[in-house]
């Protein structure tokens, strides 16, 4: 897998990371400091990258990825 595809892909998974955990801080009525969001989302998008390219199956997120390659 090309580092322009996993580049692609850690931008879609951390944009969903973020948009999730954006809600969860809305319902939480800003209780919890934005920052460990963020920390977390790029985490989880790095855990999400990994995965996703050890495991070789073709998803909606490679589509998404291969748009936003097709962009940069």
């Amino acid at each position: 897998m090309k580092l322009k595809h996993k580049l692609a892909l850690f931008t879609v998974y951390f944009v969903l990371f973020i948009a999730l955990t954006a809600m969860i801080d809305y319902y939480a009525y800003d209780i919890i400091n934005p920052w460990i969001f963020i920390v977390l989302s790029f985490l989880g998008a790095v855990g999400a990258t990994l995965a996703h390219a050890k495991s070789h199956e073709k998803t909606k997120a490679d589509e998404l990825a291969h748009d936003l390659e097709e962009i940069l």
